[in-house]
Order: structure tokens, then sequence, then C-alpha cells
């Protein structure tokens, strides 16, 4: 095949370091992962699949960090791209509420926000988005109605402007990396609507509302120092998890 003596005459041209660092890439694409993706997945498509294991493991040739959310977009979009999907990525200065549109081979249209999660802290059945988006407004509110209603009315644009938030979360294994790619539909902060003036004054408000914190279905934090909200607590019952893989680590300790 062409591409492959292109490929082979770039090698030829490799002084030693440069080979080197080739070769952890190359012996690390061949080494055997484990992964098991849902059948029903708009998303993950067996080429998607391909070109996202492939960058996995690729990062980990030469990086013992799990890898963060601006890589994951990188590796998130070139695998769409691969599959055949169309991709515009967002800049921030565009748009605050979601990184990426996808439109799929089929026509369906997501836009879509891209989280990483590496925390130590990280649970199997709760997911926390430390910081779902900005909200400056929250150090200048001071009537307590008006706080309620910039809470609703931003939970309203955001799933107006995003249909989902695409999280990628890394478990650390003694010998391996084990990611995780969750979607959460925004759909889920229809319950939003629904706050009081009297729950909005709350630091952590769970939803549905009156539900405590073991079985809510998430909470969201108001944090006036940084301006944002946080999202914490999500149910994993109520997220679709698209895929799993474990990445054995080259060096043989996880972070």
């Amino acid at each position: 095949m062409k591409q492959r003596s292109e490929l082979h005459n770039k090698l030829d041209r490799l002084g030693d370091a440069e080979a080197l660092v080739v070769e952890q890439v190359i012996d690390a694409e061949l080494t055997d992962i484990e992964s098991n993706y849902l059948n029903s997945s708009w998303l993950v498509t067996d080429t998607w699949a391909a070109s996202f294991s492939a960058r996995l493991r690729a990062h980990h040739a030469l990086n013992p960090e799990p890898i963060a959310t601006s890589a994951f977009e990188a590796a998130f979009n070139e695998a769409c791209r691969n599959a055949g999907f169309e991709v515009v990525a967002t800049s921030s200065a565009t748009h605050r509420f979601f990184d990426t549109t996808i439109i799929t081979s089929g026509g369906l249209v997501r836009h879509v926000s891209l989280k990483s999660s590496s925390a130590r802290d990280i649970r199997e059945d709760r997911l926390h988005i430390s910081k779902l988006t900005e909200a400056a407004w929250i150090q200048d509110t001071r009537r307590q109605r008006d706080r309620q209603q910039s809470i609703i009315t931003l939970f309203q644009d955001y799933r107006a402007a995003t249909d989902a938030i695409v999280m990628l979360r890394m478990f650390p294994l003694p010998e391996a990396y084990r990611y995780q790619l969750v979607e959460i539909d925004t759909s889920l902060f229809d319950h939003v609507d629904q706050l009081s003036v009297t729950q909005a004054q709350h630091g952590t408000i769970n939803f549905p509302i009156g539900r405590n914190s073991r079985d809510r279905d998430y909470a969201i934090r108001i944090d006036k120092s940084d301006a944002k909200i946080t999202v914490t607590g999500v149910d994993i019952e109520r997220c679709v998890i698209h895929g799993e893989w474990i990445i054995p680590n080259p060096s043989g300790v996880s972070r």
C-alpha cells in the first residue's frame, strides 16, 4: 500500500532518538487492550472505537499522566472525523456552554460539552463535574428572587444550547488505566425549573427537589468565590456508558 510505503520511508529518515520515541508508540499500539462498547451507542462505531483507542494507547506510550480535557477533546474530535462524522469545534470565545458539534453519518446533530476526570476520590456510582459553566452573576446578585431566577435561566439556556455532556473518567489500576466514556443528557437538568426562592439560597441543592444526598439524582453547587456552577453526585444510572478501555501502563505504575 502507498501509505505503508510512505511510512517506511519516513521511518528510515529518523535518528536514534526519534526512532526510540516512535518505537514506544508502535509497541503501545500493538499491545492488546481490554475494551467494551455499548451496542446501541450513537457515538462509538467500530471505526470511532479503533481511532479513539489508538489515541489512548499513544498518549500512555509517552505519558504516565491521565488524559487531560484538552487532549481528550482532540482525541474525541479526531475519532469522530475518522468515523465519518462532521465535526465543528467551538472556541470558548464563541460559545461558553458546549465544545463541539457532531453531525453523524445518519444526520443526528449533537452539541456536546466535553469533560474529563481523574480525581483521586472518583466514584463508580456517582459523577462530579467541578465546573459545569461560569456564572459571573453570582457575585453581584443580592436579592433572593434574582438568585432563583438567575439559576433557572442559566440552566434553561444551558439545555437549549447543549444536548449532552460527554465525560472521560479514569480509574487507576495497579498497572493500567481504566477509562470510562459517559454521557449525561442535559434533559436531566429539567428539575431546576422547579427551584423555589428558598431552595435557591442553599449552597448545595439536591434534585429532584426534596431528595437527600443518598437518593438524589444529582446536586448543584453555587460557588460564589469562583463564580461557577458545580454539578455533583450525578447518579450513574441516569447516564449512558458508551465504552470502557483498560490501557496497560508501560511503566507498570499507575497514578
